[in-house]
């Protein structure tokens, strides 16, 4: 059981790992953090308070974060790299391939969760429905 909630936690403290990293860099050279950076810090605190309460809060709020931050809404590191691909005139969003990474991890580690989760809302809306 201690195994399952350790590795269910994995994308949680790589994210805390990258965030602590990210400050001390900011903190200790001529980086200058930008809005990106703040706001993946305060979500990340949010995140926190709100998540060890209730661990769907958590789960849900975890893959959330990693979205945002694999679409440059929010950074994780200090420097913040993105890479798309060109189709001619067509391009596709611009990535972060760290956060795409750790979400994609998420998404193994708690695709069951995810599934149990929605399965669990979709009972509880039946029932307020009948």
């Amino acid at each position: 059981m201690f195994k399952r909630n350790l590795k269910g936690y994995i994308p949680l403290i790589a994210i805390a790992i990258l965030l602590i990293y990210c400050w001390l860099i900011i903190s200790f050279t001529n980086y200058v953090a930008s809005w990106r950076q703040y706001l993946g810090l305060a979500l990340f605190i949010i995140l926190i308070v709100f998540g060890f309460k209730n661990t769907k809060i958590l789960i849900i709020g975890t893959g959330v974060f990693l979205i945002l931050a694999t679409f440059n809404a929010l950074a994780v590191t200090p420097t913040i790299d993105t890479y798309g691909i060109n189709f001619g005139s067509v391009s596709t969003p611009q990535i972060q391939l760290l956060s795409a990474t750790l979400f994609s991890i998420y998404l193994y580690l708690h695709f069951d969760s995810l599934i149990d989760i929605y399965l669990d809302y979709k009972e509880s809306k039946e029932k307020k429905n009948r």
